[in-house]
This record gives structure tokens, sequence and C-alpha cells, in this order.
């Protein structure tokens, strides 16, 4: 091992956590250590044995042993030779030696692996890729509804090229879905598709295009850059928050948006279990603390620190896959606490314990399975009607969320701490959708300016 590369060694070990004298090769406590303690960005570690053999750690931790070698046309190539979870380490340079054998000989690994996925590939519809392989190596690994809901898109969205054989895909068929979407026309004149509608369903087939090319059941994408017909749009997102349109007469009179939607909130009922707490409930956590609705129906009493006035949300529910800690005013602890006294009330059975927002106990409720049952009380059945009865319109429950974010902009709260209370992996995504509302420090300074 060189000097430069014994250093860099030696800084990823003490970054794992690994103390005293250091191993000058991968060891069982290398990779327990790479696959433990994630270091946010991807990095390589040379096993230092076996020629060529490495071990590939992603961000999350994810480890991969890969062989790297040259064939016999002096051409380097990288071969995946194991999961690090799937086989030891003793296992994996077996593997990796058996590979160089038969680099030796003349074979080509990474080649004849490729090939076999180019050949069955053949005869693979779009939609056979995105039923036998996307969706069950990619699409079940994320939340149940996420994966769903992108299934769904695609097969809605691009039903013209769903039984074209996938090595034949073109160019030219991809920009006629589009463009002809595009065009469409309603009866008053204006188009089918929105801007953002076209951008997000191209996001999610190109996904599936770029995955096909990294199992190499595709060569390359069918197109390198945006489709013609997407050239110059934009995603303009539209926030929608509670009261944005209240004027300062209607919220002086309590006539205001927000002022009906708290007094159809109070006095909501329901046929479902805890009757309208439930939905009096969440609406208060959504709008004094901004969490996500599947972040709220997932919530447990561990994750709950009344004490300490937050929540501590695990990577796992939340939708950036990071967790974050969810500060709690007075309005939201009192939701939490009315909430605890309601759940005493339901009949649920001994071996429910643990959520805020149990299921039956039944052996078919999963916890994503309870959860989502709690969601579509939400989003199909309450919700709505509550809009309905304070006549509000085009308001969802998301949009409960983007009114905490709003207000918070609005109060001068900095960008970046509006980022952290909503649990945005960028600021740039904070900045997109509610820059517009903070106050201006430049058009104060232009209304205090006298010249003369």
């Amino acid at each position: 091992m060189g000097r430069a590369n014994e250093a860099k060694w030696t800084e990823r070990l003490r970054a794992l956590g690994l103390r005293g004298k250091l191993p000058d090769q991968l060891t069982e406590a290398v990779l327990e250590a790479a696959r433990t303690r994630p270091q946010g960005e991807r990095y390589l570690l040379a096993d230092g044995q076996v020629p060529g053999l490495a071990l590939m750690v992603g961000a999350t931790g994810a480890a991969t042993f890969w062989l790297q070698y040259r064939n016999a046309a002096g051409q380097r190539r990288m071969h995946k030779v194991c999961a690090g979870g799937a086989a030891s380490l003793r296992d994996a340079r077996a593997l990796a030696r058996k590979l160089l054998v038969a680099v030796a000989e003349g074979g080509d690994p990474a080649a004849e692996k490729r090939q076999a996925r180019t050949e069955s590939a053949k005869g693979k519809t779009v939609r056979q890729y995105l039923e036998d392989v996307y969706e069950p190596k990619k699409l079940k690994l994320r939340k149940a509804r996420n994966g769903a809901i992108a299934k769904a898109h695609i097969l809605s969205s691009w039903k013209p090229v769903l039984d074209v054989q996938l090595a034949e895909l073109t160019r030219d068929a991809i920009e006629k879905v589009l463009a002809d979407r595009k065009a469409g026309k309603r009866k008053d004149g204006s188009r089918k598709t929105k801007d953002g509608t076209l951008l997000r369903d191209w996001s999610a087939f190109r996904a599936m295009l770029a995955d096909a090319v990294e199992r190499e059941y595709l060569a390359a994408m069918p197109l390198a850059r945006r489709p013609e017909p997407l050239r110059g749009l934009r995603d303009e997102p539209r926030v929608r928050w509670l009261g944005e349109n209240d004027t300062e007469e209607e919220i002086a009179k309590g006539e205001g948006e927000r002022a009906r939607f708290f007094t159809a909130l109070g006095k909501f009922e329901s046929d479902e279990p805890a009757r309208g707490d439930f939905l009096r409930c969440v609406a208060r956590l959504a709008l004094n603390t901004g969490m996500r609705r599947g972040e709220i129906v997932r919530l447990r009493d561990a994750m709950i620190k009344l004490n300490d006035g937050r929540i501590d949300l695990p990577g796992a529910i939340c939708k950036s896959g990071k967790g974050r800690p969810v500060y709690l005013n007075p309005d939201a602890i009192a939701a939490i606490k009315a909430w605890k006294e309601v759940r005493k009330t339901l009949p649920l059975p001994a071996n429910v314990i643990g959520e805020l927002f149990p299921g039956s106990g039944e052996p078919e409720d999963t916890p994503e399975l309870v959860a989502e049952r709690w969601e579509d009380r939400i989003t199909q059945r309450e919700f709505p009607r509550l809009c309905e009865k304070a006549a509000i319109t085009g308001l969802t429950f998301h949009s409960l969320r983007h009114t905490f974010a709003a207000l918070l902009v609005k109060a001068g709260v900095p960008m970046i701490e509006v980022r952290d209370a909503c649990g945005h992996a960028s600021i740039v995504t904070t900045e997109r959708h509610y820059a517009h509302l903070a106050p201006s420090a430049v058009r104060r300074s232009v209304q205090a300016l006298r010249v003369s």
C-alpha cells in the first residue's frame, strides 16, 4: 500500500470508529463498521489480500464486494462479486479468486453477465420489465404507498409504449407520448396535462429506464437529454395554505378562511372510531408541527417526549429517509394529550400497544397497513367533508403543512430553520416553495429611503 493510499485508509478506518492498531487489509470488523456506521458518502475500501477486490460502501452503509480487473484486450472491468451482507469476507475472497482464474483463462465475467442479461431482456416489453423486474426489485423497497403510486403513474401515463419491446424503445416513441399529452385539450380549450404533471411522469419513467440500464437490460438510455416536448417547462409548485386570501376585514369579523376552518373542525363529527376527535388531533398536529400525513399516522408513543416538548421522528417514516426532531408548542402537546385520553375509550385488544393510532390487533394488521387505513380515512372521507362544511375549496390535508411553513416564513424565521422544521432534504426545496412569502429586506430598505 503506497503512502497516499495508506493515509486515506487510516483516515477512513478512524472515521468508522476503529481505534488502536489498524489492520492493513479488510477484516470482518472493518466490514461490520462500514455497514453499521454510514458516512453519508460513497467510498471504496481495497481488500489488500486479493488483487482487485474492494468493498464499495454506499452513503447509507449498504456494502458490496466488487472485483476490478483487465480483460484479455486490456480493458478495465468491474464485476459485482456479492453483497456485503450476503457472504462472509472469506467467501467473498474465494469467489473473487475463482473469477480471477476465469480472467486468466481469457474470460470476461462482466461482459458475460451483461450478455446474459441482454439475452434475457429480449422479448421483454416495457410493461413486463416494470412488473417482473422494476416493481419487485425496486418499487417494493420503497414505502408501500409510494411504490404503488409510482407504478400506477407509469401504467396510466405511458400506455402507448407499454407493449413495446424494451430494447426497441426509441427517443421518437417517448417524445410522441409526451407531445400528444401536452397537446391534449379539454372542452374549454385548456390543456389537460399541466407542466408539473408531465415533468413528474417523465421523471418516474426515466428512473425505470435508468434502472434497466444499471441492471444491464438496456445497453443505454434511449435519449440522453430532456425530451423535446419538455424543453422550457418548469414545475412551479402551487403552495396552498390556510387563510392566504383572508382580508383584514374578514379576519377582524371572524369570517376568514382560517376562522371558518377552526369552527368547522371544532364541530366535526364522524361515524368512525373516535368520531371527530381523530381528525381534530391530526389536523392540529399538522398545523402546529408541519409533519406530513404519513409521519403523523405512523407515530408511536416511544417517539413522543412530551416532557421535553418534542417528537423524535426516525428516518424509517420520514420522506427523506433521515430522522429529525419535531418540536411541540402548547397546542400540539394539548392535541396529543387529548387524543391519548380518547384512545383509552376505543375497543382495542390488549395486544395493541405502542402505536399512537393503533389497529385492531388482527393478524393481518401490519404497521404499514394500519397507517394506510388511517391515511385513507383522512384523505378520502373526513378532510374533504370538513372543507365542504367550512366552505373552503382547493385545500388538502397537505396544505396544513404548507400553512405551518408559510406562517413561519411570514414571521421572519430564517429559511434554513424552516427547512429543518419541515424536514426538507435541501434548502432549495424550502426556497422554491416559500421564499416569495418572506419579508423582503430590500423592500423595507427602499421604502425607508428618503432622498430629499
